[in-house]
């Protein structure tokens, strides 16, 4: 992707000073009120991002998303990311550049205002590249999500996605407020065509007395689209980066930049993938590619010039890494009806939130919504009711099938893959965890190849998952003097009448 962000010597006079009198006007106006500290910070950083949307790409045009941006870098941010220390001071020392600037400007002495605007300009192009990491890393999160979103629920989702970034700010809200319309309101419909449908289970196993709901009735709901989604500006860059040898040699030099970066808090605590995640958005960046061709430079002047790139290249891997770590906590947050084991294994499976990942991420999420709904129905005898979930992966058939010319036999598959009863689409995984499918690939004797492309399919499978209602019968008669009734009333709150007893009752949606 071009880079629309001017280099200090490459920008024109005019811009640059056009950009400094606006932040500086916004400056003055607040210092002359005394604004609070924050105060200042905050509109003098939106006003930056505005004065500089010509040097960013993908630029954010609605004010929710500026506001967002704003919010992330300089607030969200504080105590949970080492790196946005750096991202402080770099402001901090934009402002004290900014305000002696407007010093000498004020003045009128014209040399040190031009000597000043150099080391302005510096700081700025510093900051900029910050907010551009910042802005690829969210914008790639946002359409990904998206993707998902239409993926599963259909291309009229599309309409309610795009209101939701144009009213709210990219935070917990947003994530919450998109959990609620998509996957709480469609969890909900699902379980009165359960209901309606009978596609429920009952059956008593000793002092147990189960109602089991098979998941793929929650999903069968669904109304999704198989066509091909296209792509946004932002996910094409990010997909074609690493396509050709050019592209990789510009990951490995941004992450050979960022491990050699100055950032120790960071580099002691940086999540796993984040250093990857941040080396790929720099790479889309075109001072990735100026750096690594003037990396046979020589003589002072272009050292200079290498290092302050370098610069560049580490202010964009700090601005995505971020970004990407301030939504993984706005993402966990909005998942708190869920149990913390529940919330960790959704947010560590949408990795760095690419569109397969939140694929699976979204059933993920329906399913525990699922189980929160049917706790929520047994509140009462919380003590007598447990809702069990089993699980067991799965893959498409005709991505099963793609690997026969691979040499994946039906003496070989057999091995690896049963029947779906239920499901004529799927084939079940028969390794339960990936030392079990380590071992069968090593006793199976299966070719390298081969055996990542069966690796790659178990890293990406969805589950089959069937969730259990249990109620304890023994623990509900020390409590209930007729068994029968308690049962029939608990059941009831389900929508469901005991064996025997009629037509199933339509539960309502808010039950």
């Amino acid at each position: 992707m071009d880079d629309a962000a001017a280099t200090p010597s490459a920008a024109a006079p005019a811009d640059r000073d056009a950009r400094f009198a606006a932040c500086l006007e916004k400056l003055e106006e607040l210092k002359a009120i005394k604004a609070r500290r924050e105060v200042l910070e905050e509109r003098v950083f939106l006003e930056f991002l505005r004065a500089n949307r010509g040097r960013i790409n993908e630029f954010p045009l609605l004010e929710t998303e500026q506001q967002s941006l704003m919010d992330m870098l300089l607030r969200r941010a504080e105590g949970l990311h080492p790196a946005h220390e750096s991202i402080k001071e770099r402001f901090s020392e934009y402002l004290l550049e900014l305000n002696h600037y407007g010093k000498a400007k004020a003045v009128g002495d014209e040399a040190r205002r031009e000597k000043l605007a150099h080391r302005l300009e510096r700081v700025e192009t510093l900051l900029a590249k910050c907010l551009q990491g910042a802005v690829y890393a969210s914008s790639l999160v946002k359409d990904n999500f998206s993707d998902a979103i239409i993926r599963h629920f259909g291309e009229g989702s599309l309409a309610k996605i795009e209101e939701l970034t144009a009213t709210l700010v990219f935070d917990e809200l947003y994530w919450r407020t998109a959990i609620e319309r998509f996957v709480k309101e469609e969890v909900r419909g699902a379980y009165d065509d359960i209901l309606a449908e009978r596609r429920y289970r009952l059956a008593r196993e000793g002092q147990l007395l189960i109602v089991a709901f098979p998941f793929d009735a929650v999903l069968s709901k669904l109304m999704g689209t198989t066509k091909a989604i296209s792509k946004t500006r932002v996910q094409t860059a990010f997909a074609e980066g690493t396509d050709d040898e050019a592209g990789r040699q510009n990951l490995e030099t941004a992450l050979t930049v960022l491990s050699r970066a100055e950032i120790p808090q960071w580099n002691r605590r940086a999540e796993r993938d984040e250093p990857a995640f941040a080396a790929r958005v720099a790479a889309m960046d075109a001072v990735v590619a100026e750096y690594r061709a003037g990396l046979a430079g020589e003589g002072e002047e272009a050292e200079a010039r290498q290092a302050f790139l370098a610069q560049e290249i580490t202010a964009l891997c700090v601005g995505a890494a971020v970004s990407l770590r301030v939504v993984r906590e706005d993402f966990a947050r909005a998942l708190r009806d869920f149990s913390p084991k529940e919330t960790a294994w959704i947010v560590q499976s949408a990795g760095v939130f690419d569109a397969v990942h939140l694929g699976l991420v979204l059933e993920h999420i329906m399913e525990f919504d699922f189980a929160y709904l049917l706790r929520e129905k047994g509140e009462a005898d919380a003590g007598r009711i447990q809702v069990k979930a089993a699980r067991n992966r799965r893959a498409p058939k005709a991505g099963v099938d793609a690997l026969v010319e691979a040499g994946f036999n039906k003496v070989r598959r057999r091995q690896f893959f049963d029947d779906d009863p239920d499901n004529p689409d799927f084939l079940l995984f028969r390794p339960k965890n990936p030392a079990e499918l380590e071992e069968r690939l090593r006793l199976v004797r299966i070719e390298p190849e081969l055996a990542r492309s069966l690796v790659a399919l178990w890293e990406t499978a969805p589950y089959k998952v069937d969730l259990y209602v249990c109620i304890n019968l023994a623990a509900l008669g020390k409590v209930a003097t007729n068994l029968s009734a308690r049962i029939t009333e608990i059941l009831g709150r389900y929508g469901i009448a005991p064996p025997g007893a009629g037509e199933s009752a339509r539960t309502k949606r808010d039950a």
